[in-house]
């Protein structure tokens, strides 16, 4: 039988961008929670398109964005994300769970979604799912 894949979440790099502050701090600290590496995170997402163009010593692994900001909407950040062929899971935060919607992020490439409001469960959930295809890819 094959072992189970456990990711070392001590190992994630992982971004975040959502303009509300206080959805910022929720995801941060559970992430930290969970034991996550490193945790960067931004209200702007020009801000967070330019992190990733950085020069890093590890990239990210995993990029958490919300749909709807005013600067541009996570649909557009993950246009750009997916353009740049960027090994990156990337996951959309937000409200919008209609059909049309996951079908138009389905077909950019979106790996999960974690629907608001959430709870600390659901996005530790979502995290460790996309941890384990992560460490399935190494």
């Amino acid at each position: 039988m094959e072992k189970p894949i456990n990711p070392k979440l001590s190992d994630l790099q992982i971004l975040v961008c959502d303009d509300d502050d206080m959805v910022l701090r929720i995801i941060e600290h559970v992430l930290r929670q969970m034991g996550v590496g490193h945790v960067q995170s931004t209200r702007f997402p020009k801000t967070a398109l330019q992190l990733l163009k950085e020069p890093a010593a590890r990239p990210f692994d995993i990029f958490i964005c919300d749909w709807v900001m005013p600067e541009m909407s996570g649909l557009e950040v993950l246009k750009h994300v997916r353009e740049r062929k960027l090994d990156i899971s990337f996951i959309m935060l937000t409200g919008k769970t209609t059909t049309d919607a996951v079908a138009e992020a389905a077909e950019l490439g979106v790996d999960a979604y974690i629907a608001k409001p959430f709870t600390a469960d659901q996005v530790m959930q979502k995290i460790g799912a996309v941890a384990r295809r992560i460490a399935s890819r190494e």
